[in-house]
């Protein structure tokens, strides 16, 4: 009887403990989230953001704290973290697939402060040279969410958003002045 009564009030107070988690907001058809809404649902509630983010295809919206070169398995040549400005630890991972960067050949500086996309002439010779991301910028990245790892929510087959798409989606979101 003691272990029944005990049984009980373990899972009454595990009950309690779920329904004091508050729900997530559903994620926007376009799967366009700020890096901050990202950042509090895995925050608030891990297990239900793993639910609502899995295998979805995202946009996430926010600053650049570091770019690195990808140390995937993959191959993948740039993994870009993005951060809130309170933060010093990485939020999100996002890692760019070489298909989805305009060049064949990227460079990350030795500060890891900037990616530099080099193109090539019909011949093959490198030609000009493009900055392709900053750190410090706010950007848009589309990926696939991929794992949630020891504070990092990771992106997969990333590419960055050009300005003018990222503008447009920010002008959808705003508010209507009158």
């Amino acid at each position: 009887m003691k272990t029944l009564r005990t049984t009980l009030a373990l899972l009454a107070i595990c009950a309690t403990t779920l329904s004091a988690q508050p729900a997530l907001a559903p994620l926007p058809e376009d799967g366009f989230v700020t890096l901050e809404q990202i950042i509090d649902d895995f925050s608030n509630n891990e297990d239900a953001a793993l639910q609502k983010y899995n295998g979805m295809r995202i946009c996430v919206y926010g600053r650049v704290g570091e770019i690195t070169q990808s140390d995937d398995e993959e191959g993948d040549p740039l993994a870009v973290y993005m951060q809130l400005p309170d933060r010093t630890t990485p939020d999100v991972k996002a890692v760019f697939d070489p298909d989805f960067i305009p060049s064949s050949v990227v460079a990350v500086s030795d500060n890891d402060t900037r990616a530099t996309v080099y193109h090539a002439d019909w011949a093959g010779n490198l030609s000009n040279q493009t900055s392709f991301i900053v750190q410090g910028e706010d950007v848009a990245v589309r990926g696939t969410f991929d794992n949630f790892v020891a504070g990092d929510i990771i992106l997969k087959n990333c590419f960055k958003l050009s300005p003018e798409a990222l503008q447009a989606k920010l002008a959808a979101r705003a508010p209507a002045t009158e």
